[in-house]
């Protein structure tokens, strides 16, 4: 069981690197990983690596590295919470949630194309492509985490 689940820590670190995480990041997920692994070590009887020195996971804490990756993913969280509180805001408004009608005829809308004028107006991100690109991405990672639909059903204007 210990080394399928080392295979898996292991391929979920080089799938973290091949999607880009930057350098932080990695070190982050290593941290964690060393976290998870001497759990695992404890759960088989293996005698635990000696412990950091309180001094020095102070000082790595209270490093200048960590407070800015810290502050920059509680900045992230903040804004994603802030697209898809905006976003299911603006679906419910152009296609709450009803009963089909029979015969109606209904147009498939992606999500993307849906949102980003709305939400470029409304954060007023539309003045240059870097922060159309962090809400387009923003909107794709909250797709692709289940958190807002891919499309919607619309009824089609006739």
């Amino acid at each position: 069981m210990r080394d399928r689940l080392l295979h898996r820590l292991r391929s979920l670190m080089a799938r973290s690197v091949a999607n880009g995480a930057t350098p932080e990041e990695e070190l982050v997920a290593a941290r964690m990983t060393a976290k998870v692994m001497a759990q695992l070590d404890a759960m088989a009887g293996i005698a635990p690596l000696p412990e950091a020195k309180a001094e020095h996971i102070r000082a790595e804490r209270d490093s200048r590295e960590y407070q800015q990756l810290l502050e920059k993913n509680t900045t992230e969280s903040l804004f994603k919470a802030a697209v898809q509180e905006l976003a299911l805001e603006h679906v419910n408004r152009v296609a709450p949630p009803r009963k089909r009608l029979p015969g109606e005829q209904m147009e498939r809308v992606g999500i993307v194309p849906l949102l980003e004028p709305y939400l470029a107006m409304v954060l007023a991100a539309g003045n240059n492509r870097l922060s159309l690109d962090i809400l387009r991405r923003t909107i794709e990672e909250l797709v692709y985490d289940g958190q807002l639909p891919p499309y919607l059903d619309i009824p089609a204007s006739r």
